[in-house]
């Protein structure tokens, strides 16, 4: 299990669609993802459930990972969060 914590890059926070990107990029591990935020929890494969959080811009997360592609998937959601979620999207 690994456990770090991110700070919000998108100035919009969690909205749906940065909860849509965090969604696409941890479906594509096997590991399970939860993100906490103001004593709250989801599961980071749900929209909904990363869209409730309502984390925002430049507020601390606790994104914690379990599963045999942890290291690797800890370290992309860190950076999406962090860093990309900031950026426009590939395309827009």
């Amino acid at each position: 299990m690994r456990i770090a914590n991110a700070t919000v890059s998108d100035p919009v926070g969690f909205h749906l669609r940065a909860a849509g990107r965090i969604v696409k990029l941890t479906k594509s591990f096997h590991s399970e993802v939860t993100i906490r935020y103001n004593g709250k929890s989801a599961n980071a494969k749900s929209i909904m459930g990363l869209a409730s959080l309502a984390a925002e811009y430049q507020t601390e997360v606790e994104v914690q990972v379990t599963g045999p592609d942890e290291d690797e998937a800890c370290d992309r959601i860190l950076r999406l969060i962090e860093v990309e979620l900031g950026e426009p999207e590939a395309g827009e």
